[in-house]
C-alpha cells in the first residue's frame, strides 16, 4: 500500500511538471506568433486634400514608421500599403537608428519590390528574426514608372493594433537630397502613426504540430494514470 501511493504522488508529479512545462511553452511560443504592430483605417485622400499619406519621389522623398519591443519575434513579416504607377519601384530598409550618423552597421535588412498599381499591402520582408529593440522602416522609391511618384497610403483615422511589449513610435518623413546613405538622412517626425502597415509573426508548422504533441502527450499521461489506478481521485 506504502509502495503504492508513493508511485501514485511521484506520477501525479511528473504529470503536473510535464503540464507546467507545456503550458510555459505554449504561453512563450503563443505570444511571439501573431500581430506584432498594425496601423490600419479608411484610405486619406491625396495629400493636396488630406496631407495624412506618405509621399514617395525619387530621390527627393522618404517615408517611414517606428515602433519598440522588449520581446524577441520569430518569422516576421512585414507589409506596407503602397500604391504607384506600372513599373514603380523602391527600397525598404529595416534599420535600428536613422538620421544622422546612421551606418551599414544600423541596419537589419533592405528589400526591392514593385508597386503595386492600386493602393493594397505590399510584402516588403519576410522571415526575419527580430530581438528586443527599436525599430525604423523607411521606404524610398527608386523609379517612378509610367507617370510618376508612388505614395505610402495613409488613413485619417488610424487603428492601431498592438501585441503585448510593442509600443507604436510614431512615424517620419524627408523632403530634399539624399545623402550617399540614405538611412541617414535628416527626418521629420510625428507622434501618431497614419501610414498604414503590418508587422506579423507567422509560426512555423513545426511550431503547431509541437503544442499539439505536447497536449496528446499531456492528455495520454492522465488516462494512463487513471487505467493504473494512480489518478488524482480521492476516492
Amino acid at each position: 500500500m506504502k509502495t503504492h501511493n508513493m508511485n501514485k504522488i511521484s506520477w501525479r508529479k511528473t504529470i503536473k511538471y510535464a503540464a507546467f512545462l507545456l503550458i510555459t511553452t505554449t504561453v512563450d511560443l503563443a505570444h511571439c506568433q501573431g500581430t506584432i504592430i498594425s496601423v490600419s483605417g479608411p484610405p486619406a485622400p491625396p495629400n493636396g486634400v488630406s496631407g495624412f499619406n506618405g509621399d514617395l519621389g525619387v530621390g527627393t522623398s522618404l517615408a517611414g514608421v517606428s515602433w519598440s519591443s522588449t520581446a524577441a519575434f520569430s518569422h516576421v513579416n512585414i507589409s506596407v500599403a503602397l500604391q504607384g504607377d506600372s513599373g514603380a519601384t523602391g527600397v525598404a530598409f529595416l534599420m535600428t537608428r536613422i538620421g544622422s550618423g546612421t551606418t551599414t552597421a544600423n541596419q537589419i535588412a533592405s528589400a526591392s519590390f514593385a508597386f503595386p498599381t492600386s493602393s493594397s499591402l505590399t510584402p516588403v520582408f519576410s522571415s526575419l528574426n527580430l530581438g528586443a529593440g527599436i525599430y525604423f522602416l523607411i521606404i524610398q522609391q527608386t523609379a517612378t514608372g509610367s507617370t510618376g511618384d508612388g505614395v505610402w497610403q495613409g488613413t485619417t483615422s488610424p487603428t492601431v493594433t498592438l501585441a503585448t511589449y510593442v509600443t507604436a513610435n510614431g512615424e517620419y518623413w524627408y523632403n530634399g537630397s539624399f545623402p550617399s546613405y540614405v538611412p541617414a538622412s535628416a527626418f521629420g517626425s510625428g507622434l501618431t502613426t497614419y501610414y498604414d502597415y503590418t508587422v506579423a509573426s507567422v509560426p512555423e508548422p513545426s511550431i503547431t504540430w509541437l503544442i499539439l504533441l505536447g497536449s496528446g502527450v499531456l492528455i495520454w499521461g492522465r488516462r494512463s494514470l487513471a487505467l493504473m489506478g494512480l489518478s488524482d481521485d480521492k476516492s
